[in-house]
C-alpha cells in the first residue's frame, strides 16, 4: 500500500468518526474531522490538483472557527 492510499484511508476512517461524533455532538468531531481534512490537503497537494487544496484549506479554516463557536457555547 502506497502512501497516498494509507492516507486515502486515514481520512475515509476519520471522516466517518468525525461526523458520528459530530452528530452525538460532541466537539471533538471537530478535531476528528479536522484530521480527515488534513489527510485530503495532503493528497490534493502531491496530486496537485490546487483547487481542492484550496477548499481543504478553506473548509479547514470553516472546523477550526465552528470549533471554538461550539466550546463558547457549552
Amino acid at each position: 500500500m502506497d502512501l497516498l492510499t494509507s492516507f486515502s484511508v486515514v481520512s475515509l476512517v476519520t471522516t466517518i468518526i468525525g461526523l458520528y461524533q459530530l452528530g452525538e455532538k460532541k466537539a471533538a468531531g471537530f478535531i476528528t474531522f479536522t484530521l480527515s481534512l488534513l489527510c485530503q490537503l495532503y493528497i490534493f497537494f502531491m496530486q496537485k490538483n490546487w483547487f481542492l487544496v484550496c477548499q481543504m484549506v478553506v473548509l479547514i479554516c470553516f472546523n477550526i472557527y465552528n470549533y471554538f463557536k461550539w466550546t463558547k457555547e457549552t
